[in-house]
């Protein structure tokens, strides 16, 4: 379980996010929380979200709460069993959770370091660790929830945070960084007009940088500023530092240092190449032409792979770089963007990591995130090396990352069809042929089973709908229960509402591939996957059908088809029609049911009594529509 409170409160188990409930059920989780584990009296927790303002039956709501949380909390916990995390201590109650799980311990944490560093000499270290911790700051803590506590809470994290971000700039003015403060400084100052200590920094950082002119006017719109407020004058810091900077001259702009380059080995960070690779000729030979062209010096070459989550991009994409490795003698990059997460990777702290790997020293990396590019461009000046940046998010974070010569190339994959970056080329990966998903299920499991039960293999497969990442789940799981035939695995896989549950394995599983792009739609796009996604007997969506179902003119129909192509959850089958891998229907279908709106889960509950009237029983071998005569398939998935 993870929890944030560094802005609005909000938790996931296993990777789902978690509904808290009303707000002052929010409230409460909130109060232990932060309590880390520690008992609260329920006069506590009272006092803590009504204050004196109790209602009628306040023990009551309280336990009610309590209730909740629990089944939340543990939602596979057996009736009368006793709770594991959330239990009862004392006349209160405690959140037994594992360190870590609630990101302000971690915040609070990391600033503590920042300052043990910082007394221990490490300004470096510290400036480093304060960067850290101001980067997980989401906005106003615990927004919106009510109660004396919960507003007491959110006052003291957000002095924190000001008191971090006036240290952080800090750091930077006693390691010389003058003027990459000073654009944050203005904007922190400006909103922060109040804070003396805001306003003596941005003095000291303009008067440093030669703008002693704007130093001394930051300090009369100061003094005005306190005066209307609060009708007081600057405190005694603010006034000598002014007295000081009347008597002295501006200090020089420090040059930054050019960066030291250390001799260190070829970067050589591939992932293991995946051992069973199957089929992708076409794809393996477009790409394999890109890099080929690039490393000949023809070109800067950039390779888009995209595709639905578990087709195998990723796969793909480490496969033609290991079998090119020696096309470019000067390293092969890697990074896991984590595009499809709630944290996506900063494209400034990616660069730090691929200038270490080019040999430059923590002490010489640059602060900004332009400079960090220029440098890092400028060490594949010459040079032949390959970067594979996978799961990408956006081209706003992949821009900076992209070298700048020819001779080196890059391969990005991403569930995004929107990545826009000059000279680019995108390569769609889709589901595997059925030939390929039967030979991978054999290369996995043995040619010999695939061999013995060969419908049962074309109907598992299908049930997979040639998905690379389905077909792995299903082979694994017949390796680790060998007294399974095909067969029993197809049955199982027949079941179209609990197909998604068979096909996990070991804490990977395809709905959770799903999820992460899903969980990235705006709330409209959300809304119109689950319900056309999840529609029944529907092969091909034109924007007119759409339109009828959502509710909504032809071109509003477009745009959230287009939006969900963009976020790989549905594919093109033509102008303005559109289509929905087995998979991804099933996975709406699901969402459909979860859904807060009665008219959406009425609407489920009428997809799943039609579901189960046309499941087919086992039979003789048949092509992949009569297998589920309700899906929503491509031409391409029929084949």
């Amino acid at each position: 379980m993870r929890f944030r409170a560094l802005g609005p409160l909000a938790g996931e188990l296993d990777g789902r996010p978690l509904a808290l409930g009303p707000p002052q059920q929010q409230a409460l989780l909130a109060m232990l929380l932060l309590r880390e584990g520690r008992p609260v009296s329920v006069r506590e927790l009272l006092d803590g979200l009504w204050g004196e303002r109790l209602p009628a039956r306040a023990v009551g709501i309280l336990r009610t709460y309590v209730s909740r949380l629990r089944t939340l909390l543990e939602p596979e916990r057996r009736a009368r069993r006793p709770a594991t995390v959330l239990v009862s201590a004392g006349d209160g109650y405690a959140l037994r959770l594992s360190a870590g799980s609630l990101d302000s311990g971690v915040y609070e944490a990391r600033l503590r370091e920042a300052g043990r560093l910082r007394a221990a000499g490490q300004t470096v270290a510290g400036y480093k660790e304060l960067g850290a911790a101001l980067g997980m700051w989401a906005g106003t803590p615990l927004a919106g929830l009510p109660g004396p506590y919960a507003q007491r809470q959110r006052e003291r994290l957000t002095e924190l945070w000001l008191s971090a971000q006036e240290t952080h700039f800090h750091c930077a003015l006693e390691l010389g960084r003058h003027a990459d403060a000073v654009g944050a400084l203005r904007v922190f100052a400006g909103e922060h007009p109040l804070r003396e200590r805001t306003q003596a920094l941005l003095m000291l950082a303009l008067h440093r940088t030669g703008h002693q002119g704007d130093a001394f006017a930051v300090y009369a719109a100061a003094c005005r500023t306190l005066d209307a407020e609060l009708g007081v004058g600057p405190g005694p810091e603010l006034r000598a530092l002014h007295a000081r900077l009347l008597k002295s001259e501006p200090e020089p702009v420090r040059a930054q240092p050019v960066p030291a380059v250390t001799r260190c080995p070829v970067p050589a960070q591939l992932p293991l190449d995946v051992p069973d690779f199957i089929g992708r000729r076409a794809s393996v030979a477009r790409l394999g032409g890109l890099l080929r062209d690039a490393s000949a010096g023809k070109t800067m070459a950039v390779a888009s792979l995209t595709g639905l989550g578990g087709v195998g991009k990723t796969a793909l994409a480490v496969h033609v770089a290991h079998s090119l490795r020696e096309e470019f003698p000067d390293g092969q990059l890697y990074v896991d963007l984590r595009g499809g997460t709630p944290a996506p990777a900063e494209s400034s702290d990616v660069l730090v990591h691929l200038l270490h790997s080019l040999g430059v020293a923590d002490r010489d990396v640059p602060e900004g995130t332009e400079e960090r590019a220029a440098l890092y461009r400028s060490l594949l000046a010459g040079r032949r090396v390959l970067v594979l940046l996978d799961n990408v998010r956006d081209t706003a974070q992949v821009r900076p990352l992209l070298p700048g010569v020819r001779g080196c190339a890059v391969v990005i994959t991403s569930r995004s069809r929107t990545i826009v970056v000059p000279g680019s080329r995108l390569i769609p990966v889709d589901p595997m042929s059925e030939p390929e998903a039967l030979a991978l299920l054999g290369a996995i499991i043995g040619p010999e089973r695939v061999a013995a039960e060969p419908d049962a293999a074309h109907e598992l497969v299908t049930s997979c709908g040639f998905l690379p990442l389905a077909v792995r789940i299903a082979a694994a799981r017949l390796l680790v229960r060998p007294q399974w035939s095909l067969a029993d695995l197809a049955a199982r896989l027949r079941d179209e509402p609990g197909r998604l549950d068979e096909l996990r394995v070991g804490g990977v599983g395809v709905e959770a591939a799903f999820r992460r792009s899903y969980e990235m739609l705006e709330p409209g796009a959300a809304r119109a996957f689950r319900r056309v996604a999840a529609a029944a007997g529907v092969t091909v969506l034109g924007r007119f059908t759409v339109a009828a179902m959502l509710g909504t003119g032809a071109y509003e129909a477009r745009e959230a088809m287009e939006s969900l192509v963009d976020a790989g959850l549905l594919e093109e089958n033509g102008t303005d029609s559109y289509c929905c891998h087995d998979l991804v229907r099933l996975f709406a279908r699901r969402q459909l049911e979860r859904s807060a709106d009665p008219d959406e889960r009425a609407a489920a509950m009428v997809l799943r009594s039609r579901t189960n009237k046309s499941v087919l029983p086992a039979g003789p071998r048949r092509s992949a529509p009569a297998l589920v005569p309700t899906s929503i398939s491509c031409p391409a998935q029929r084949a």
